[in-house]
């Protein structure tokens, strides 16, 4: 049996993840940018790419496991072991593609998260300036502490 369907999907896989990481590279600075709707646009793009990575993926399964022959271990490095010649070294060539993309795409999306939560703290301590909390000691109802009665001083004494 043939390892060629494997072949295609992972070689889609490969294409998709690489726009993929285009994508995040975009996002990444869109968000140093501030760039918003930018953002939103890369934002949906990037679903509709993750939806076919997703679809690719099952298909990639389907055909590792009618290669191999059971359903329990579709890894593309069960596949490698049982090819020989010509199509096993596309098929590690694919594999250390896909890992190397898989790898920048990582790093990238590392950074985009980092850059995100860096706005969105910067937002909050913005709006904390902005509107401060309600933490005024000199007006409104005052807590008296009470003490016991022995032990209370009396500043006032009648008999005076």
């Amino acid at each position: 049996m043939s390892a060629k369907p494997i072949i295609e999907q992972l070689k889609r896989l490969c294409v998709l993840h690489e726009h993929l990481l285009t994508l995040s590279e975009e996002k990444t600075e869109a968000l140093k940018a501030g760039k918003t709707k930018e953002l939103s646009n890369i934002l949906t793009k990037e679903q509709k790419y993750i939806q076919a990575i997703e679809q690719t993926e099952n298909e990639r399964i389907k055909a590792a496991s009618t290669f191999l022959g059971y359903s329990e271990n579709n890894t593309i490095s069960a596949c490698i072991a049982k090819t020989s010649g010509s199509e096993k070294e596309e098929l590690e060539l694919l594999f250390e593609s896909l890992t190397k993309v898989l790898g920048c795409l990582k790093e990238v999306n590392k950074l985009n998260r980092q850059l995100t939560r860096d706005a969105l703290q910067f937002i909050s301590i913005s709006y904390d300036m902005l509107v401060p909390k309600d933490n005024n000691f000199n007006y409104g109802k005052q807590i008296k502490a009470e003490l016991p009665k022995s032990s209370r001083l009396k500043l006032f004494d009648s008999k005076a």
